[in-house]
């Protein structure tokens, strides 16, 4: 990851608030595992983990002008497993918190493509996808896909939103994509 990141530890169980004020009603909020924890306070096993890090920035922040972030996750969908697609599954992502969105969001971006490009994948970069979070500045991100997917072919997404900028992808379909690829 980037020179100086640090690692956030990631919980697996948050409040449900977190995902519906930051998601903006999106897919994801009909694929959450949600309850009640003992005292009735509605929770959910993470579906994504970019909201936390809005949620929080300010107490990452501290007197920092930005600062950079790295995490592996397990995060959990409530939808019809397939190949690339699991209720349980792996996100590791890179979160740069930052008062310029839109330079974290270039910064961003130029590192994903370095991480695939170390790896040996061959992708496209869609530069201006339609990301489906309400977060994302003018519902706007990138993202990497791999043709070899067919349906499931994004192996990474991510863009910029008003704390930052960051992006994701989930091991469980990058590995798909490094087979389909014969890099492993």
């Amino acid at each position: 990851m980037e020179a100086g990141a640090e690692e956030a530890i990631v919980p697996a169980l948050w409040a449900q608030d977190t995902f519906i004020k930051k998601t903006g009603g999106s897919e994801i909020m009909g694929q959450m595992w949600a309850f009640a924890d003992k005292k009735g306070r509605p929770c959910c096993l993470i579906p994504e983990a970019t909201a936390l890090f809005q949620e929080r920035s300010a107490e990452l922040l501290g007197r920092r002008l930005e600062r950079p972030l790295f995490y592996i996750a397990r995060c959990y969908r409530y939808e019809r497993p397939q190949a690339g697609r699991y209720r349980e599954f792996t996100q590791l992502g890179f979160e740069l918190l930052s008062p310029d969105p839109a330079s974290a969001s270039r910064r961003s971006q130029a590192l994903a493509a370095g991480f695939l490009d170390a790896l040996g994948l061959r992708y496209q970069t869609d530069g201006m996808a339609k990301r489906g979070l309400s977060y994302y500045l003018d519902g706007q991100g990138f993202e990497m896909r791999c043709a070899e997917l067919g349906a499931q072919q994004q192996i990474l997404g991510g863009g910029a939103y008003p704390e930052g900028a960051g992006f994701a992808f989930g091991a469980e379909r990058l590995l798909l994509a490094m087979q389909a690829q014969d890099l492993i």
